[in-house]
């Protein structure tokens, strides 16, 4: 099952339509926003303004707005950013280790550090823990409940979220071999036209029963939930800043002429 969401609109699913698959519950839901302070690569990115707020604040905003998520959270090392969060409105509930903001540590120890604290403070066992990296700005308040609504009714271990479809009959993927530029995966058949699909690492989510057993973010077999363009930026250098810039201001102002 996939489901791709614009602005307008967008098909929440009710709560009874949850409750018939999954024994009468909702489920208890965790969102991680991890934000390390250092960045060599882009310096401060994480507070950098972008179409006026920064970086940080369009994903702690959608956190906020989303309705399926029980708790949510903000895990940063660095007191600047806690700052920006804190003022933003995002929960803080500690700093993180500095053995936890490496440039080797991955997202799966900060996500393990974040669900310990949170269930050991809350008094709560929760039942999916969703990942939310605050260099994917775009990515709103919609895209969360869905993804959260489509892995409790599956029967999947995790639901992550992909830009495509991209069509095999227009290659985008190419290598260069011995000075050509070549097709990296040639298409045996012209007539297959199967779409391929990409990360666009704007969202993971995750069973806890999973996530605590394998220690994995994602499963081997995953829910999709396919994201337009649009909403898939992921700012990892200045062009994809200047990408999301120009994007969020050009819905802002399909918004105001909806209004």
């Amino acid at each position: 099952m996939t489901t791709a969401i614009n602005d307008a609109t967008v098909g929440r699913m009710e709560n009874q339509d949850l409750l018939k698959k999954n024994n009468g519950r909702l489920p208890k839901v965790l969102g991680v926003i991890p934000a390390r302070g250092s960045s060599k690569r882009f310096p401060n990115k994480n507070i950098r303004m972008l179409a006026g707020k920064p970086l940080i604040a369009w994903t702690i905003e959608a956190a906020r707005k989303a309705q399926r998520l029980t708790d949510y959270l903000v895990s940063s090392d660095a007191l600047l950013i806690i700052d920006v969060a804190k003022n933003y409105g995002a929960p803080v509930p500690f700093i993180r280790p500095a053995e936890l903001a490496t440039d080797t540590v991955r997202n799966i120890e900060v996500v393990a550090h974040a669900l310990e604290f949170m269930e050991a403070q809350k008094q709560i066992v929760y039942d999916l823990i969703v990942l939310l990296q605050p260099t994917s700005p775009i990515r709103n308040p919609l895209h969360i409940d869905q993804a959260v609504e489509l892995l409790w009714a599956s029967d999947l271990d995790s639901v992550v979220s992909v830009k495509g479809p991209f069509k095999k009959r227009d290659p985008i993927l190419k290598a260069i071999r011995n000075g050509v530029l070549e097709d990296y995966c040639p298409v045996e058949d012209p007539a297959d036209t199967e779409p391929f699909y990409m990360y666009n690492a704007a969202l993971y989510g995750v069973r806890r029963d999973y996530f605590s057993k394998h220690r994995k973010l994602i499963s081997a077999r995953q829910v999709p939930l396919e994201m337009d363009p649009i909403y898939s930026v992921d700012v990892d250098t200045e062009a994809d800043f200047l990408m999301a810039e120009t994007y969020l201001n050009y819905l802002a102002k399909t918004r105001q002429q909806q209004h």
